[in-house]
Formats: structure tokens, sequence, C-alpha cells
């Protein structure tokens, strides 16, 4: 069936690509905005080489690409949700969100063109020649330029491109109400819409509302009419806020959350999206607020938050009863242990802590979430918590024959800190270092005290973190540093995020669920401290080991 709303019709093409632009900037991958059967409507921006040149240089390729495009704006649609997904021409990862406006899918955001891990020569090879390529020297040389994105991260993108999407349809939106003439029309299509979409003059009085209005206020539409805005809104201070900033010209567009009121004012949670309507002049003349009761997606977020909290938190039992069994073990108290035996016992209590140390991690990134993350700090000797840490993972340094100096300054240093925490902060970090080292490689530690004038002029702190250094305070400095792969300067910040790992060309990277350096943040930034990577400066930056530091700084 034919369009009856065409995007073009509403927003320029020129405004599309400066959309894209911001989307590449943020995220670095190919996009593209297509109708429903996958046709292009905006520029192929930052296309790779491989699919501008080879996937969609033959009528076979581009008519594949096509369909992989409309296919996954389809799953997206059917899915309610963004789709992640293998491209139908070449097996590239793509993601998909779709446009609907006013209820009517008119288009995708497109976008992709990476890959999670190496696609077989012979595949690749029947691919390109189903397409029709001639040049398979040249089509593998530019497959294996491909970028590699996890999954998880490129979820992370498309879950960015679902928020762009949803502005392009709010703005398409915004156009059509503007550019409409017949109030019955227009009546007719703001109906057919699961939103509330309500129009209010610059007082807040109700001029125009949707049938679904009268479902989610309880409100009969004649008797919504008229009325203040602001009666059906229990955060109006949020609401008036938000308008003002319309009025000083900071944004275009709002879209936030507030608590709204029934008739019978039962409170329910809504998300909204203002706009201001301007006339020729440029003076504001209404508001245009498209309202979402979101209760239903709120009570399936707190069940999974639920769920989170108590698996996580019932995991923990199982791994305590397997490390006071591998303790009765190695203690020897069930019978003498062969020192091959306890070695091997002591490397499975290793494993266990560390099991443990994920979960407790992750449990307490959950806990930060729902604001219910506490610390529980005393005075404790940072020298004994570190020489504890390297203790604990001596076994694993000796088999990879890792060298291990700490150099402290004095026999005691004394920090406040919750204890436990910074213990698995230190060891999250010392392990990583010692996983991802090369074979007879060393690890640095060293602590120093400074204080806060002095630490706002280092050079080596990040400007963000300077602005937030206290003069008069004192700070403990703990540095770690490895002679291992590195952690490359493009992903020194983001890999601190959670669910984030590395992976290079050469296969080594930051495995893992990527919660433990997540997890350390969390914890430094709770001690009122900083973290942060660097590559060491007496690297050589072209070396395939170049090492890095990791830096704790923490309030003394």
């Amino acid at each position: 069936m034919k369009q009856s709303i065409q995007l073009l019709d509403l927003i320029s093409k020129e405004k599309l690509d400066e959309i894209l632009q911001a989307v590449n900037e943020a995220c670095g991958i190919g996009s593209v905005i297509a109708d429903t059967e996958g046709r292009p409507i905006s520029s192929e921006s930052n296309f790779c080489t491989f699919c501008k040149d080879y996937c969609r240089a033959t009528t076979e390729g581009r008519l594949k690409c096509y369909a992989s495009d409309a296919y996954g704006g389809k799953m997206s649609l059917n899915d309610k949700e963004p789709y992640v997904y293998d491209c139908l021409n070449a097996g590239l990862v793509d993601c998909a969100t779709p446009i609907i406006v006013a209820g009517q899918h008119i288009g995708n955001l497109n976008g992709g063109q990476v890959l999670e891990e190496a696609i077989p020569m012979e595949e690749a090879v029947l691919r390109a020649k189903s397409i029709g390529v001639t040049d398979l020297d040249g089509y593998l040389l530019a497959l294996k330029k491909i970028p590699r994105v996890k999954r998880s991260r490129l979820r992370k993108i498309v879950n960015l491109m679902s928020v762009i999407t949803q502005t392009i349809s709010d703005m398409a939106l915004q156009q059509i109400l503007l550019t409409l003439q017949s109030k019955e029309y227009l009546n007719k299509l703001i109906n057919s819409v699961s939103d509330c979409i309500i129009s209010v003059d610059t007082d807040f009085s109700i001029a125009i509302n949707n049938d679904r209005c009268a479902d989610v206020f309880g409100c009969p539409q004649s008797a919504f009419t008229g009325q203040s805005l602001l009666n059906f809104i229990q955060d109006y201070k949020i609401l008036n806020a938000y308008k003002q900033n319309l009025d000083q010209g900071v944004q275009d567009n709002f879209r936030f959350e507030l608590t709204a009121l029934t008739q019978h004012k039962k409170p329910f949670p809504a998300q909204i999206s203002l706009s201001r309507v301007n006339d020729e002049s440029g003076k504001a003349v209404s508001y245009v607020a498209i309202l979402r009761d979101i209760t239903e997606e709120k009570r399936i977020a707190k069940m999974k938050e639920d769920l989170v909290g108590m698996l996580t938190h019932d995991m923990r039992n199982p791994i305590l009863a397997i490390d006071r069994a591998l303790e009765l073990l190695c203690n020897g108290r069930l019978g003498p242990v062969s020192s091959n035996q306890e070695k091997i016992l002591k490397l499975a209590i290793n494993t266990n802590d560390q099991l443990s140390s994920m979960v407790n991690a992750f449990l307490d990134i959950f806990r930060d979430e729902s604001g219910r993350f506490e610390l529980h700090a005393n005075y404790y000797d940072i020298h004994k918590i570190i020489n504890q840490c390297i203790e604990e993972y001596s076994l694993l340094a000796e088999e990879k024959e890792l060298t291990v100096s700490f150099q402290q300054r004095g026999q005691f240093l004394k920090l406040y800190c919750d204890l436990f925490r910074i213990k698995r902060t230190i060891s999250n970090i010392l392990a990583n270092a010692i996983n991802y080292n090369v074979i007879g490689g060393s690890i640095d530690i060293s602590t120093t005290v400074i204080n806060g004038r002095a630490l706002g002029l280092s050079p080596c702190l990040p400007e963000t973190y300077r602005q937030k250094v206290v003069p008069a305070r004192s700070y403990l400095w703990i540095i770690i540093s490895d002679t291992g792969f590195g952690v490359p300067e493009a992903y020194q910040e983001t890999i601190f995020e959670k669910f984030f790992t590395v992976q290079t060309e050469e296969g080594l990277g930051r495995r893992g669920i990527g919660l433990g350096l997540a997890f350390s943040k969390l914890v430094v930034e709770a001690h009122q401290g900083f973290i942060f990577c660097r590559t060491p400066s007496r690297s050589d930056s072209k070396s395939r080991s170049p090492g890095v530091e990791f830096h704790l700084i923490i309030p003394h």
C-alpha cells in the first residue's frame, strides 16, 4: 500500500543529512535513512569502501542491500525495539530502527557496517559471486578493513539511533500539525495515534486533544478541552521550566519524564515531548505536547531490576559454599594434600574469588542504579591492602613469569575507605594487568600522597578532573602500570562503561563481561576520587605491547 505520508515532504534532505552526520560523529558507523522498501531517502553517509564500492556497486548487490535495510526496519517494527542483525548481502552486522509518524511506518534509520568476528573467506567469496562482483581480491581486502564492534556495543549505538528516530518522528509530526489546514483532517490524524497529543496556548489552556487523552486521563474530550494542562500534572514546575527553556531558545524540543494525574488525581508516570509553535514573526502562539503513559514500561523495568537483584544476590550463597569447601581441602582438614594439589586448590580458590568479585560488582552496580549503593568506610592501611592483593594473585603472576614490583613510601599509609570495595577495585586492575600482559613482562605499583594544589597542576591529570580537585585536600595517588597489550587511546574513557570490552585486530583484548572497570569507577567516584588510564609516556605507540597505566586518586 502506498504511503500517504512522505518523509521528504516533512523534513528536507539537507536536514536529514545533517542528522546523519551527527550520528556518524557520535557513533563512527555508516548510516542511511531509507524508505520502507530500503531505498535511500538521505545520502548514504560515512559508508565504508566495502559497502560503497563492492556490495552496492552491482545491480544485484544494491537490490540486496535495499532488501536488507527494509528487513531490518520491518523486524524492528515487529519487535517494537531497535533491531541488530546480519545484513542479507555481505553478512556484516547492521542495525535498524523505524521512523513512525502519526502511527504510520514511513522509513527506517539503518546503520552498522561492522563485524563482530571475521567472515570465513569461502563464505565471503560465495557472497561476492552471488551479486556479480568480479574483483574478488579487492572485495576480500576491503572486507578485512571492516571494524570489529561487539554486538553489545552496537546495541548501545542502536539505542541512540532509536532516540534520533523518535526525534525525527516528532519533528515530522510537528510539521504535519503546522501545515495541515483542515481541522477535520487533523482530528482524524491525531486520533489515530496511541499517544496523547495535546495542543495548549501560552497559558497551558488545552485547545486540541485526541481521543487517547480520554483513555489516559479518564476525562471526556469535551471536559478536557479548555482546562489548564497544569491541573493534570503533579510536577507542574518541571513542565513550566521546560516551557521557559523553549521560550529562551535553548532547544526546539524537549523530551522528559514526570508524574501526571488522572481526572481523579491518580498519579501515573508519563513521558512528554514538548515543542513550541511560532507564528511567522517567531512569536510563540502555542505548544504541542505528545504524552505517553509509561506505567507498563516502568513495571517491566522494575521486574527486570528485581530479577537481576534476586539472581545476583542468590548466586553469592553457592559461591560462598564452594569457597569454604576449597579452604577445608587446602588447609588439610580433610586429609593431607601434596604441594602440587595445594597449588591447584589455591588457583581454584582464586578463580572462585574472581567469580565472587564479579557477582559482587554486578550487585553493587545494580544497587547504584537503584539508589541503594552505600559505603562502609573506616581507616585502613592501603599498603597492607595492596600487598594482600599481590599475594592473592601471585600464582597467576608466576604462571606468566611476571615481575610485580610495589614501590611504597613508609610502612603504613592510612586511608579512609570501604575496605572490601577498595580491595576489589585494586584486585580488578591487578588481574587485568596480569591477564593482558606479555610472558615475562612486569607490573609496577606505586603510591604517593599529593596535595590538591599540586594535583590540579599535574599535566597527567585529565582536564575534566582538574576542575573537581579541592586544593586544600590531600590525595592518595595509586598507579598500576604493566607492559601488556595496552588500551588504545580511543577507548581509554569508554573502557570504564558497563559491558564494554576492547578487541584488537590481533585477537588480543580485554575480555570478560565488562563489569570490573565499571565497578572500579563506581567505587572510586563514590569515594569522591578519580580513575583513568593512559598509555605510559615512555612507551612506543607503535609497539604491539605499549602497556597501560591505571591511576586511582582518592582523597586522603
